[in-house]
C-alpha cells in the first residue's frame, strides 16, 4: 500500500497492510528545539543520531520552540506516512531581550521563559477589553489582504500529484476564535468572561470568526482540494478534566467550532477527513466533537484523566480515528530503549484493531527527549504494527505500564546525562 492508501484504509476502520505513522506530518507532531545548549536541540540531536548530515538547517517557531520544518530525509528514515502544509505567515518581531510581538496573531506577546518562548499570560494585550468599542479600536486587527499564500499552492498541488503521503493542512488561525481568545486576553478573563461579560464574549468570538473564516477561505479555498485532512486546533482539556463544564461548551464553544469545521469541509475533497488537535482530558466532549464533524482525535494523552487507550477505543473506536498516543510525559523521555519497544507494543495492542489508529507522539516530543528513544519508538511501530495485530485477550493496561516503571531513577539519569 502506498501511504496515502494506508491512512485512508485506517481513518476509514479497515486494517491496512501496517498502522501508519506520523511524524512531522501536522502542526502538532513534531519536535522541539531550544537553543543554544546542545542538549535542548531535540531535532538537532536526532539527526546527528540517525546520521543525516545534510539536514535541512532546522527553523524554529515564533511560540514553542516548535520544529517548523522537520527533515524530509529524517519523516522518512521515521516510517512517517503523512506530509503537513499550512500558509505561511510574517513572523514575530523583536521587542526586547525577553519580548517578542506576533501582529500577524493579533499582537500576542511572547516571553522568554527559561529556555522557551512562550505565549505571555502575565501581559496579554486583549487583558483590558470589556467593551464593543474596545473591540473596534483595537490596533492588532490584521490585514484581511495580506499575501499569506506564497509558494503554498505550488507545495500543495506537489504533495498531492507527485507524492503518496497523506496530506494534512493547516491554517495559521487554526486555534482562533476559541484557544486564541485565551491567548491573546489571558487565560483567566476567557473564561471568566464567559459568564461575568457573555455579550462581550460573543461580540469578541465574532471577530475572532471573522478574520479565521476569511483566512480559511483564502487557504483551503485554495489548496483544500489538494488535501487529505485538514487539522484544527482547540485544547479543551488538562490533566484532570476539561476546561469548562459541558453546558458551557455548548453555549460558548461548540457553535463556533462547529461553524469552523463546516466551512473548512466546504472545500474539501468528500473522502478527506476533520483532526481536531485537544490536548489534556476531553473525555467529557467527545461526542459532541463527533457530531460536529471531528472524525479523527489528537493527540490523545494517556496519562489525562478518562484517555487510557482502552477506554477510548471501546467507547468512541467506531466513530473516531485516534492520532498519537504514546506518552510524551514520562516514558519517552525517561524510559529506556526496551521499555519504548515495550510501550509501543501495548500501545498498538490497544488502539489498532479494526483500524481506526495512526500512531505517534502524544504531543509535541519536547527538547531533551533522548534521540536513541525517539528512533526506537517509531522503528518499533513500524517493526510491531503489522496487521494482523494481535488482539489482546483482555484490556492491556498501557497507563499502569508507565505508572509501573522507575522513573524517578530514570529521571536522576537524564538530568545527569543533560
Amino acid at each position: 500500500m502506498t501511504s496515502r492508501e494506508r491512512v485512508y484504509a485506517a481513518v476509514n476502520h479497515e486494517e491496512p497492510d501496517r498502522v501508519p505513522i506520523c511524524f512531522g506530518g501536522t502542526a502538532a507532531s513534531g519536535m522541539e528545539e531550544c537553543p543554544p545548549k546542545y542538549q535542548y536541540r531535540a531535532a538537532t540531536r536526532l539527526y546527528d543520531y540517525l546520521n543525516l548530515k545534510d539536514a535541512e538547517p532546522v527553523k524554529i517557531s515564533p511560540v514553542g520552540n516548535i520544529v517548523g520544518n522537520i527533515d524530509e530525509k529524517c519523516m522518512i528514515r521515521l516510517h512517517s506516512d503523512m506530509r503537513s502544509l499550512s500558509d505561511s505567515p510574517p513572523g514575530a518581531e523583536i521587542i526586547n531581550d525577553e519580548h517578542k510581538v506576533w501582529p500577524f496573531l493579533y499582537g500576542m506577546r511572547i516571553k522568554k521563559c527559561g529556555i522557551y518562548d512562550m505565549i505571555d499570560m502575565t501581559d496579554p494585550p486583549m487583558a483590558h477589553m470589556t467593551t464593543k468599542k474596545d473591540i473596534d479600536e483595537y490596533p492588532y486587527w490584521p490585514d484581511l489582504d495580506m499575501d499569506t499564500m506564497s509558494g503554498v499552492v505550488e507545495k500543495a498541488k506537489h504533495l498531492h500529484e507527485e507524492t503518496d503521503y497523506f496530506i494534512c493542512g493547516m491554517q495559521s488561525f487554526g486555534y482562533f476564535p476559541l484557544n486564541g481568545y485565551g491567548f491573546i486576553s489571558g487565560m483567566d478573563k476567557w473564561l471568566i468572561d464567559m459568564k461575568i461579560r457573555p455579550k462581550f464574549y460573543h461580540q469578541l468570538c465574532e471577530k475572532f470568526m471573522e478574520i479565521n473564516l476569511a483566512f480559511a477561505d483564502k487557504f483551503y479555498g485554495k489548496v483544500g482540494k489538494y488535501l487529505d485532512a485538514a487539522m484544527v486546533f482547540d485544547d479543551l482539556g488538562n490533566q484532570t478534566g476539561t476546561l469548562m463544564s459541558p453546558a458551557d461548551y455548548r453555549e460558548f464553544y461548540k457553535p463556533y467550532q462547529a461553524e469552523t469545521i463546516k466551512r473548512i469541509r466546504k472545500y474539501l475533497r468528500p473522502e478527506a477527513k476533520i483532526i481536531l488537535h485537544s490536548c489534556g482530558s476531553i473525555y467529557d466532549f467527545i461526542p459532541e466533537l463527533i457530531e460536529i464533524g471531528v472524525q479523527v482525535l489528537n493527540p490523545v494523552q494517556p496519562l489525562a484523566k478518562n484517555m487510557e487507550p482502552w477506554r477510548l477505543k471501546k467507547e468512541f473506536g467506531r466513530d473516531l480515528t485516534f492520532l498519537g498516543g504514546f506518552d510524551v510525559q514520562k516514558l519517552l523521555p525517561l524510559g529506556t530503549v526496551d521499555d519504548i519497544r515495550e510501550g509501543v507494543k501495548y500501545l498498538i495492542d490497544e488502539y489498532a484493531g479494526e483500524g481506526g489508529f495512526i500512531f505517534g507522539a502524544s504531543q509535541i516530543i519536547q527538547c531533551n527527549t533522548p534521540p536513541e528513544n525517539v528512533a526506537a519508538m517509531f522503528d518499533a511501530a513500524y517493526e510491531y504494527g503489522r496487521y494482523p495485530i494481535r488482539k489482546p485477550e483482555k484490556e492491556k493496561d498501557f497507563l499502569g505500564f508507565i505508572e509501573g516503571l522507575n522513573m524517578e531513577k530514570r529521571r536522576a539519569r537524564l538530568e545527569e546525562m543533560l
